[in-house]
């Protein structure tokens, strides 16, 4: 073949190619190439935004450990504005299995009528209350109740914490202990060393 007959096949070949587009497939395909490497490479950035935070599920505790409780109205017994007899006040706490106890931690606390005085002396502490079935409930209470000042004191004291008691049905009389022990006196003016009935007359 000469080399006009080459030159003439090879100018067809090329009118060919640019006519067709055939030529461009192969840069085409370079592209397409280099974007689904681009898509590729941009995929762990978008699983990494689109994934749950777990965390964010969790219910946060309450900050209030008695929000939601039921409350209950419960009565309570100070010495009135005269100074010589008891009066009752109405306060909620909460529904517990320890009702007793934590009401009687409610008369420790002290009046919230301003007119009201308190009944127990200051600093006493509640160390022990203990129900027995024939309704004996036994008030172990800390040294600092001895500091009752005068036989009316000792005796507002007393029925203060038994009427208060009872109030509820399992509870028919009190009887008082001082730092774990049996006492016949509190602070020395009234007889304890037997039981005691609420009396609500005081």
């Amino acid at each position: 073949m000469s080399k006009k007959a080459i030159s003439i096949l090879a100018v067809i070949i090329l009118a060919i190619c640019l006519i067709s587009g055939g030529c461009s497939a192969p840069s085409d395909q370079r592209v397409d190439i280099k974007n689904w490497k681009d898509l590729l490479s941009l995929a762990p950035e978008k699983s990494k935004t689109t994934l749950p935070n777990r965390s964010e599920g969790k219910v946060k505790p309450e900050e209030n450990p008695e929000a939601g409780q039921e409350l209950i109205e419960v009565k309570l017994y100070f010495v009135g504005p005269d100074g010589k007899s008891l009066v009752m006040e109405e306060r909620s706490i909460a529904r517990t299995e320890s009702m007793a106890r934590n009401t009687l931690q409610e008369l420790i606390k002290g009046p919230a009528e301003n007119e009201n005085l308190p009944v127990i002396p200051e600093g006493t502490r509640l160390r022990d209350i203990n129900l027995k079935p024939d309704g004996l409930c036994i008030v172990d209470l800390s040294s600092q109740a001895r500091q009752a000042g005068n036989a009316d004191q000792e005796r507002l004291m007393v029925y203060a914490i038994a009427n208060t008691l009872g109030q509820f049905p399992t509870v028919k009389d009190v009887s008082f202990m001082i730092d774990g022990q049996k006492v016949k006196t509190i602070a020395g003016f009234l007889e304890l060393s037997s039981s005691i009935k609420p009396d609500y007359s005081i």
